[in-house]
């Protein structure tokens, strides 16, 4: 498999770091609170989705505590220098403060309080990715990062399809952008599965060997088995592992940011049909650095990779 990224750096199980070039020198600028060095990493990046991918992992540090949280927003905004760059930043920072308070759940979940914050952030970011977009329309990441606050911001499929887009025009193979755009068009956020399934296909259509765009047909199929569907179709899992074939286990496939995402959502598929010894070699290509948002906890993460080894023979894994 080709490769955008030099050696990886020692990683633990859900480092959101782990899959980023010189992800252990972004880590120890942003731990430092050294935004001015955090973009100065950023510039180095070449390929769309790992800028994507490190934008949102450096904007997305230090969400837990409240102080530690206000202390990092605060050295964001000083660090802005008034590039597309660094306000892309920014503003992906507001997004992110935004979701850390309104969190994950559904919307029946999340209380009044949460929300008028959570809208508050948001406008916040939108005011800024705005004018990075209308100054420089054709900064990728800053497109990608308002297909977000449209579904947060709760304006529309339209808007959300027409800024998906605009981007795809600059850049069709951003798989993250594929990714949050299918978010918007679920039927958990009013969308529908027919429109999903449509646009699953379209991304598919005409892509080259290797590359990211028919992964998206496992994403949609982990939704649909979550939503409650009562057994995977095998039919889908047919679809699902040819998929596999021609995108990251393809020999033409180049490596990316994105790539362990997409291995990450195999692996749950294959895990969620019950063929464990199809997602093994996705469980194989993560290692003991997955990607949190599909797995429970560490412990589920090993007890599933460890059933998928098992049921193909493979040599057991080091501790």
């Amino acid at each position: 498999m080709a490769s955008t990224h030099d050696a990886a750096p020692a990683t633990t199980f859900f480092d959101p770091w782990a899959h980023l070039p010189d992800g252990a020198a972004l880590r120890a600028a942003c731990d430092a609170g050294d935004l001015t060095a955090a973009l100065a990493g950023l510039r180095a990046l070449r390929v769309p989705d790992d800028v994507v991918a490190a934008l949102w992992t450096v904007g997305g540090h230090e969400l837990e505590d409240e102080a530690r949280r206000d202390a990092y927003t605060e050295a964001v905004e000083a660090a802005d220098d008034g590039t597309p760059l660094a306000r892309t930043l920014r503003g992906i920072r507001y997004v992110t403060v935004g979701w850390a308070i309104r969190t994950r759940r559904r919307a029946e979940h999340v209380s009044a309080a949460q929300f008028e914050q959570f809208f508050a952030w948001l406008r916040r970011a939108e005011r800024v990715l705005f004018d990075v977009c209308c100054e420089h329309p054709d900064f990728v990441p800053a497109w990608e990062a308002r297909i977000t606050t449209a579904r947060g911001l709760q304006l529309g499929h339209g808007e959300a399809r027409r800024r998906y887009d605009r981007l795809a025009a600059l850049d069709p193979a951003v798989h993250a952008a594929r990714r949050v755009y299918l978010q918007q068009i679920l039927p958990k956020w009013s969308g529908t599965w027919e429109d999903a399934s449509r646009f699953v296909e379209e991304c598919a259509a005409g892509a080259a060997p290797g590359a990211l765009g028919p992964a998206l047909l496992a994403d949609y199929a982990v939704e649909r088995a979550l939503d409650g569907e009562p057994a995977v179709p095998p039919a889908m899992v047919d679809k699902v592992r040819a998929v596999a074939e021609v995108t990251v286990l393809h020999p033409d496939h180049v490596r990316t940011a994105a790539t362990a995402t997409a291995h990450s959502v195999f692996a749950l598929f294959f895990t969620l049909a019950e063929r464990p010894a199809e997602a093994w070699p996705h469980f194989a290509a993560l290692g003991d650095a997955p990607v949190e948002t599909f797995w429970g906890d560490e412990r589920a993460y090993r007890k599933h990779r460890e059933v998928a080894r098992k049921a193909t023979g493979a040599a057991p894994v080091p501790a």
